[in-house]
């Protein structure tokens, strides 16, 4: 185009021509609602609120009961939008309280591995023909002495009085040799205590689980096969002898939460040999013996089980009326066993005291007899001390050298310390490391050998033991 040609201007439009941009209408809202449809025709399995109302914790509660009986598949379709209209609850804590939904509903369903009794319906008037044949049924199976049979009967007593107790002592059955009717004794004691639970091995998990869930009698046949490898299970056991230390903390689920675990209850426990000292400080020993050939004892299988059903209601019965009684109790403890042995013996102390003055008696005198042998077999600290005792009076001195020391404990062959050590002697480092648990420990000094000559070196006073000779020896 050339500059001197202008621009035609635009053609004229006609108005007419143009069409008129009509506002759309609207509907009436009555015409809105008759015209409006929902094309949802089924709802979700789980029934999800409005996003603005605040959820209430029985209605979340609902859901989640809900949400624990749908398939693995269902549950995850539903997982996300549920957890967001629980008031924006994380999917993981939703995760949890249905997991934990699904685990009492289970525990609901599923058998009880012990058994509630019936008490009896009348009261029980004839406790005394109740103990006493209790008494029998031991006497006829089991060869032992009348102490252990006196232990056993309150034993299976107290387990129906767990409420009246602070201290539940451990009974331990135990026996020098097989064939002593150990696994006898214990089939006996669970016919006739509350809630009984049998088992001739456990993992220390299964054992605060079961002691949490089913609050049993616990009878563990055979722990000596397993007790001594498994600190596990000698923690729960510690910690289930007393109310005020009765918890225990352990990591659970997926998340590893900690939780705490109540493990307060009644155990009975059977073995050849020993078990770790911390568990015979907390048990009531019931030593057996093998029986004579002259002897004749019956079985348990022919003892009919009316008997023992009889014997646990009635139990049942008296400790609902009795509970408070016992409880309330104060009985004289002996004066002549420590202070752990009064312990384990107060609660059945406390039912003979309610039983009367006969069975009292005897309740007091096997307390003796039955600690008195327990007490005879000190710890092997305390049998350090004692024979460094016997050393140091051998010598006829106040002072030793620790290696002089040394000589005359694995000098004498009735005393441990020349064998301690799979057949080697204790080294001074051991008798050092013991000695320093009371508050021992050798100093550098002058002392005689024994050839009467003055040497110089580490070694003990006798002075420093005098406490610790007065407290655990005397």
């Amino acid at each position: 185009m050339s500059k001197n040609n202008k621009a035609a201007p635009p053609e004229t439009v006609d108005e007419p021509s143009v069409d008129t941009i009509k506002k759309p209408s609207t509907l009436p809202d009555a015409q809105l609602l008759e015209t409006t449809t929902d094309d949802i025709d089924q709802p979700s399995s789980v029934i999800l609120p409005q996003q603005e109302l605040k959820i209430s914790s029985d209605l979340a509660q609902d859901i989640i009961n809900k949400l624990a009986v749908l398939s693995e598949l269902e549950y995850e379709l539903e997982r996300t939008e549920t957890a967001k209209s629980l008031n924006n609850m994380s999917v993981r804590s939703l995760d949890k309280l249905v997991k934990k939904a699904r685990n009492e509903l289970n525990s609901e369903t599923s058998e009880s591995l012990v058994v509630d009794t019936e008490p009896h319906a009348e009261p029980v008037l004839d406790i005394a023909s109740i103990v006493s044949l209790i008494y029998q049924i031991l006497e006829d199976h089991i060869a032992c002495t009348d102490a252990v049979k006196v232990a056993a009967t309150l034993w299976i007593l107290m387990t129906w009085f767990i409420p009246a107790a602070h201290i539940l002592p451990i009974a331990w059955i135990n026996a020098p040799e097989k064939r002593c009717g150990k696994s006898t004794l214990l089939t006996l004691m669970s016919r006739m205590s509350k809630r009984s639970l049998s088992t001739s091995n456990i993992t220390g998990p299964a054992l605060f689980r079961c002691i949490e869930t089913y609050k049993p009698t616990l009878f563990i046949d055979e722990i000596d096969t397993f007790i001594n490898d498994s600190e596990n299970i000698r923690g729960v056991m510690n910690a289930g002898h007393s109310l005020e230390n009765a918890y225990i903390i352990r990591c659970v689920g997926d998340d590893n939460e900690p939780l705490a675990f109540n493990v307060f209850g009644a155990k009975a426990i059977s073995g050849i040999g020993k078990i770790p000292g911390t568990l015979i400080d907390r048990s009531i020993p019931m030593t057996l013996r093998r029986k004579m050939k002259s002897e004749t004892k019956k079985r348990v299988r022919d003892l009919p089980v009316d008997i023992t059903n009889t014997i646990q209601s009635k139990l049942a019965r008296w400790s609902d009326d009795n509970l408070m009684v016992i409880k309330a109790a104060k009985p004289v403890l002996p004066l002549y066993i420590n202070d752990r042995a009064q312990d384990n013996w107060e609660i059945l102390l406390k039912i003979a005291m309610i039983l009367g003055d006969d069975w009292l008696e005897k309740a007091h005198n096997a307390c003796i007899e039955i600690s008195g042998i327990e007490s005879d077999e000190p710890s092997l600290s305390e049998q350090l001390l004692a024979d460094i005792q016997t050393v140091f009076d051998l010598h006829e001195t106040d002072r030793l050298l620790s290696k002089h020391l040394l000589a005359g404990l694995c000098k004498d062959p009735e005393m441990i310390w020349s064998t301690l050590n799979h057949g080697k002697p204790i080294t001074l480092h051991q008798i050092a490391k013991r000695l320093s648990e009371f508050s021992i420990s050798s100093k550098c000094m002058r002392a005689l050998d024994s050839y009467g000559k003055e040497v110089r070196g580490r070694g003990y006073d006798i002075n420093d033991f005098q406490d610790a000779f007065s407290r655990y020896l005397s």
